[in-house]
């Protein structure tokens, strides 16, 4: 299965969405990872019900928000997520990825240029139509075990501290200099220059356009774009084209849509956790091994990254700021609770206590305090125990 990369925020959504479309029509066993902080995981789950049936999925890579520490961008329109794509190597296994902008399209297969062999290059690219001393960072073949091997995530980060988040492209391009490979024009036609090319005398950018008779990815660059009011560039009907797709009908491209498996998640059972603090043992672990199983996690506060960052899965749902109403729901439709967070609060125990949920808990959690026949606590090390518990 080919692996291509994108990151967004949730202001890129609509954007997002239509290279999604715009790749699944002419790509079929296709991975996509979304490197982002703040999409809600619910648009994961209801496009894959789409993909899916086609063999392919979305995965929703949730960072932290502060993975560049306190460095700003330079200037007010360049966003901080568009520096995500430097953590790649610590979020996808996959040795060969495709990492693509969101302001693109494609418009056919793109299984040839996975086919390219990296040799001793770090990157394939496509010059910048402008400046051809560069090459242009938002379609790039990256050699993702040389990253991985070199460390490159920390490295490109401190590089943009230095040059205080000026321009993701820049930075690639100094870091990588004689390592990145050419790839054809036709993989990064980057369309909409044509204003400030034109009133520039920047012939070049139009020699560029003449050189691809047929493109296979659109890159809107510049201010000039088709979800714009108005635009001047071409190939604005291209993007709307993909935009209107409904999600069945690339589906059905590649054979029967099934409108059965578009429905609301369903799960075995429910469990309810309630964090005083973030830290809370095993927790991500047992979301893992029990996708059948919803997890309400709750806090009296905000919570902090290391649950939020939880909502990747389709198995979990937080409550933070939780209400006594709320908390009394969550804990009457739980099957049984689990008690493995740090620090205890008293009150939520008493009505957990009360309404005869079964509890489980580790030696290292346990609450000592408690006195209850369906307090169950298992060792430490016992994790596959307590899940087989759990399943039984």
């Amino acid at each position: 299965m080919d692996t291509i990369a994108l990151d967004a925020d949730v202001n890129d959504l609509n954007k997002i969405e239509t290279t999604l479309k715009s790749i699944f029509l002419h790509n079929q066993h296709v991975e996509i990872h979304i490197i982002n902080f703040n999409i809600p995981h619910e648009w994961f789950v209801n496009i894959n019900q789409y993909v899916n049936q086609f063999g392919s999925k979305i995965i929703d890579e949730k960072i932290d928000p502060n993975f560049l520490g306190d460095v700003q961008p330079s200037f007010d329109q360049i966003r901080k997520i568009l520096f995500a794509y430097f953590l790649i190597p610590d979020l996808i296994s996959t040795d060969k990825i495709l990492y693509l902008g969101s302001d693109l399209i494609a418009t056919d297969s793109l299984q040839s240029i996975f086919k390219i062999n990296f040799d001793n290059k770090m990157l394939f690219a496509v010059p910048d139509y402008q400046n051809l001393d560069q090459f242009n960072s938002s379609v790039m073949l990256i050699n993702n075990k040389r990253w991985r091997e070199e460390k490159m995530s920390s490295k490109l980060i401190e590089m943009s501290k230095k040059q205080g988040l000026a321009n993701d492209q820049s930075i690639i391009n100094e870091a990588f200099k004689d390592k990145i490979g050419k790839l054809n024009l036709s993989y990064n036609y980057q369309i909409g220059l044509e204003k400030n090319a034109y009133w520039n005398n920047k012939q070049v950018v139009f020699d560029n356009y003449n050189r691809v008779p047929i493109p296979r990815i659109i890159n809107y660059s510049g201010d000039d774009n088709p979800f714009n009011l108005i635009s001047t560039g071409d190939l604005r009907n291209n993007w709307w084209q993909y935009h209107n797709l409904e999600w069945s009908d690339i589906v059905k491209h590649y054979g029967k849509f099934d409108k059965s498996k578009i429905r609301k998640t369903e799960f075995d059972a429910e469990t309810f956790i309630f964090a005083r603090v973030a830290e809370t043992k095993d927790l991500e672990l047992l979301i893992q091994k029990l996708p059948n199983v919803r997890f309400n996690i709750a806090s009296y506060t905000d919570m902090s990254w290391l649950l939020k960052k939880l909502v990747k899965y389709d198995n979990v749902k937080l409550h933070p700021f939780v209400m006594n109403p709320t908390l009394d729901n969550l804990i009457s439709n739980a099957d049984f609770s689990l008690d493995i967070n740090y620090l205890k609060e008293d009150d939520v125990t008493e009505k957990i206590v009360s309404q005869q949920k079964p509890i489980l808990s580790f030696e290292e959690t346990k609450n000592n305090n408690i006195s209850y026949d369906k307090y169950y606590i298992f060792a430490n090390d016992a994790q596959d125990e307590m899940v087989e518990a759990i399943k039984k």
